[in-house]
């Protein structure tokens, strides 16, 4: 298979993985970009081009520019989404003849539990880079993202079941705090006591920032910023009610916290969240 054009790869825009509430709702929207939806722990609605799709865990979707989608959850369905929006132009689909097929039916997979672990490994690896500071950080997480658009296109094929070689399984203390600092996104700081009371939190965090380069602290920062940029792009909440969905009390404190992260006001960055000049 060739390499993908270097002049197309591809770029990360934002990501977030949450686990949706009972019930939750996430209406029709679309965008200018693409995205990869990750189904896991439970099933859920999926609205998509074809129409509703009953959406079982484990199934990973792939969304091109303008398609209408969207989620629906039952008050007994606890789905979490691992949501990635990238660009990179139609060159970008040249060697991912199974990626580019206009079809959004055939670009909804049913993962083996082989697949699940590596699209999670990947995704993790594309935050520490994308909420990173190296001044490499936009190039790396171009190339874990590659290797997944690749990594799914083969799994697409049916050619083989070729899939990375993971290193050994995460400290499981390590990735329960993970999807600790997750669920704490929403959360206003001073709600935040029984994250830092979690069993270890003190030996624990330690072993958390050489898996992940950040302390829990700085990695909840990140999340947020990420999930308040996916609610930019997917709904038309104010900036304030952005804020208070990331646990922000006060909008000029969340304002001042996102342009540090994403070096833009939110409201500039809702407007062109593809940096065009």
């Amino acid at each position: 298979m060739p390499a993908l054009p270097s002049a197309c790869s591809p770029k990360l825009i934002a990501m977030r993985s949450l686990a949706a509430e009972s019930g939750a709702t996430y209406e029709w929207h679309s965008h200018e970009f693409e995205e990869f939806t990750l189904v896991t722990d439970d099933a859920c609605l999926i609205g998509y081009p074809p129409g509703w799709r009953d959406t079982a865990a484990g199934t990973l979707l792939h969304y091109h520019q303008g398609e209408r989608h969207g989620a629906w959850t039952s008050p007994q369905q606890r789905p979490r989404f691992w949501v990635i929006h990238f660009s990179g132009g139609s060159g970008m689909y040249q060697a991912l003849p199974y990626l580019r097929d206009p079809d959004a039916a055939k670009r909804a997979w049913s993962l083996k539990s082989e697949q699940l672990d590596t699209v999670r490994w990947l995704f993790l690896q594309l935050l520490n880079e994308h909420s990173g500071s190296r001044e490499d950080r936009d190039a790396a997480a171009s190339a874990w993202l590659q290797l997944l658009l690749v990594m799914v296109n083969r799994w697409a094929s049916r050619s083989g079941e070729q899939t990375v070689v993971m290193p050994s399984t995460a400290n499981p203390e390590v990735l329960r705090l993970w999807h600790l600092v997750n669920s704490a996104v929403s959360k206003p700081n001073d709600e935040l006591e029984a994250l830092y009371a979690a069993p270890n939190y003190d030996s624990v965090r330690h072993a958390f920032r050489a898996t992940f380069g950040v302390s829990p602290r700085t990695m909840l920062q990140h999340l947020r910023m990420e999930h308040a940029k996916s609610l930019l792009l997917e709904t038309s909440l104010s900036i304030k009610e952005i804020a208070a969905r990331v646990g922000y009390l006060q909008q000029h404190d969340f304002n001042r916290m996102f342009n540090r992260y994403a070096g833009i006001a939110p409201s500039k960055w809702r407007a062109n969240p593809l940096g065009r000049r």
